[in-house]
């Protein structure tokens, strides 16, 4: 299952409570200028969590100051669950959701379980393939998978362990 912005905000705001200006922007530092997404959308994906019951939205402290949102025990619940529930077949591009937003807004425990719950997922898929000399178009996605796997384990290997920037703060 592909990493909704709803869900992405959730892990956000497991870390702290933040306006949604603010995860607006922490969206952008953790997925890079070309994922950015508008405050409209933001706006939008917190109001349909807040309707789920997983956000609430408290006033600022004067009325032009912004609005703070923060999890509530349901949301935190569905964060923590969805983070951790690893689905049995996973893209490159849900690998790199998970792993990006673990190391941006995690504790070190549940980074170090995601990078192994991916592991226990890609590693069975990998099918280790010999080269042929002659080649068809099959074969050479089925050897284009297996080395994006391949290349995906040896990543996250070499991420378990290392001091990400907040644990060093």
């Amino acid at each position: 299952m592909t990493a909704t912005l709803g869900d992405m905000l959730l892990v956000f705001l497991a870390d702290r409570p933040a306006t949604p200006h603010e995860l607006q922007q922490r969206h952008a530092g953790t997925f890079g200028p070309q994922r950015a997404v508008g405050i409209n959308r933001v706006v939008a994906a917190l109001s349909r969590q807040e309707k789920l019951g997983h956000v609430r939205l408290l006033n600022g402290a004067t009325r032009r100051a912004p609005r703070v949102c923060t999890l509530t025990d349901s949301g935190r619940e569905r964060q923590h669950a969805w983070i951790l529930d690893v689905p049995g077949r996973l893209t490159p591009a849900e690998v790199l959701d998970r792993v990006l937003l673990t190391m941006a807004a995690t504790d070190r425990a549940t980074f170090e379980e995601v990078i192994a719950r991916c592991l226990a997922v890609l590693e069975p898929q990998r099918r280790r393939r010999t080269t042929r000399a002659m080649v068809s178009a099959p074969h050479a996605l089925a050897e284009y998978e297996d080395a994006v796997t391949s290349t995906l384990c040896t990543w996250l290997r070499d991420l378990s362990g290392r001091t990400r920037d907040r644990d060093a703060a």
